[in-house]
């Protein structure tokens, strides 16, 4: 038998142009790719349109872990959403032992960047050479998260076609919140296939058994969500699980255990783009975190922006938001949206199209016009927290700080200074700010 000739390059962000967050679009894309084994069927492309919904129809239920049930039936071979077991470290994870000798700890954070690419490729490279004690992947393992899909755009497997790209793990160990591509196939892939590679393999859960968790110094807390598994629903709404929220109230205690917090998911609370608000999570959480600020960092959208502090509707939660889906789709070029209102969701950074630096924009071989994808580094040296925002290849374009305010008796406010701009980003400013 003659030896197969490994292959050599990557899939292109031109695979992922005009991509929609729709469940069937994104398996239609994924046939094409990993067409199933076995199947009385040709090639997908050998189809004429109208042939096209009867292969797919054949083909998820033949395939994939969900079917055309699951948009009506949203529970139907779903991976279930599972508690935490009553013994080990029950998902809340002290950070103490993993401090740098100088006391500090980093964490690298990518958004929407498991897509194989060669640009996926660049970003796992720099976040790896700064060394963080800690990875964390926001959410979507495109294009619907099978077990293949993770093997190829996570755990670095070859194809017959294309390289594959492993997850950049930090020095103590890393994490993967859940998205809705991963939920296109029903959590299987990132649930048994992804999560068992995650953890601290020093803590006493050894691996990461949950989509959610939490991390916390001896100031502050690092809290993740998942929006993702109730995403792919008719309502779609993002809502929080019940087992989440019992032990968000049992094992973590926020308002027993105030801290400065963090809080990380997939999906955004709200857009400046015009691309969506998924209200819900955070309605469920504001229960939690009355009177204090907190720091939230999404992906989903394909871009970087940094917004305003938003105070939300009845003033029920306050949060610096900041949106990192730039980790390895495409970078969406829309500009954002001027909101009037006193609180009105307003961007103040965002990466986008500008005649000043015309080298961090590229039109791919379609014609479409896309920016430069990265990632962010978020350090804890004490009460600070700050976050480094780099692009693709390691170059800082934002730096800011956040301390919590009132001195030595925390007053619930957190302090935010930007400590270094060097105006690679385009900024808004209004009247009142």
């Amino acid at each position: 038998m003659p030896a197969t000739t490994p292959p050599t390059t990557r899939k292109s962000l031109e695979s992922y142009v005009g991509l929609g967050r729709s469940l069937l679009q994104s398996h239609y894309r994924s046939a094409r790719l990993h067409p199933p084994a076995g199947l009385p069927h040709p090639p997908l492309n050998a189809f004429d349109s109208g042939d096209i919904l009867p292969w797919i129809v054949s083909w998820l239920k033949a395939t994939y872990q969900t079917d055309i049930e699951s948009l009506f039936v949203p529970s139907d071979k779903k991976h279930p959403f599972d508690p935490y077991p009553p013994t080990g470290d029950q998902g809340r994870y002290d950070l103490s032992p993993l401090l740098a000798p100088d006391g500090s700890l980093r964490m690298a954070l990518a958004g929407d960047w498991a897509t194989g690419t060669d640009v996926s490729q660049q970003v796992a490279d720099s976040m790896a050479s700064r060394n963080p004690e800690l990875t964390i992947h926001l959410g979507d393992i495109y294009y619907v998260g099978t077990e293949a899909e993770v093997d190829e755009n996570c755990l670095g497997v070859d194809t017959a076609a294309y390289k594959g790209v492993l997850w950049p793990k930090g020095s103590r160990g890393s994490f993967a919140l859940n998205g809705n591509h991963e939920m296109y196939s029903g959590g299987h892939g990132y649930l048994e296939r992804f999560l068992p590679q995650l953890g601290i393999p020093s803590s006493a859960d050894q691996r990461q058994l949950r989509s959610y968790f939490c991390l916390e110094s001896p100031v502050w807390r690092i809290l993740a969500i998942d929006t993702g598994y109730n995403s792919d629903t008719l309502s779609g709404d993002c809502r929080l699980e019940p087992a989440l929220l019992d032990w968000l109230a049992r094992v973590v205690d926020p308002l027993r255990n105030r801290k400065p917090t963090v809080l990380l998911s997939h999906h955004q609370w709200f857009s400046g783009f015009g691309n969506g608000d998924y209200p819900r999570p955070a309605s469920q959480l504001a229960p939690f975190f009355p009177h204090q600020d907190i720091v939230w960092l999404w992906g989903h959208e394909h871009r970087l922006a940094v917004y305003y502090k938003f105070l939300g509707p009845d003033h029920h939660l306050t949060a610096y938001a900041r949106c990192l889906g730039h980790g390895g789709m495409p970078v969406e070029m829309p500009s954002p949206a001027y909101p009037d209102g006193e609180r009105a969701q307003r961007v103040e950074y965002w990466d986008g199209l500008t005649t000043v630096h015309p080298n961090r924009f590229r039109r791919l071989a379609g014609g479409t016009l896309v920016g430069t994808n990265g990632f962010a580094e978020l350090t804890l040296r004490g009460a600070s927290l700050s976050i480094d925002y780099l692009d693709a290849g390691g170059t800082p374009v934002l730096q800011e700080n956040f301390t919590p305010g009132g001195g030595a008796a925390w007053d619930g406010t957190l302090i935010r200074t930007v400590t270094n701009d060097p105006g690679l980003l385009n900024r808004i400013t209004y009247n009142n700010e």
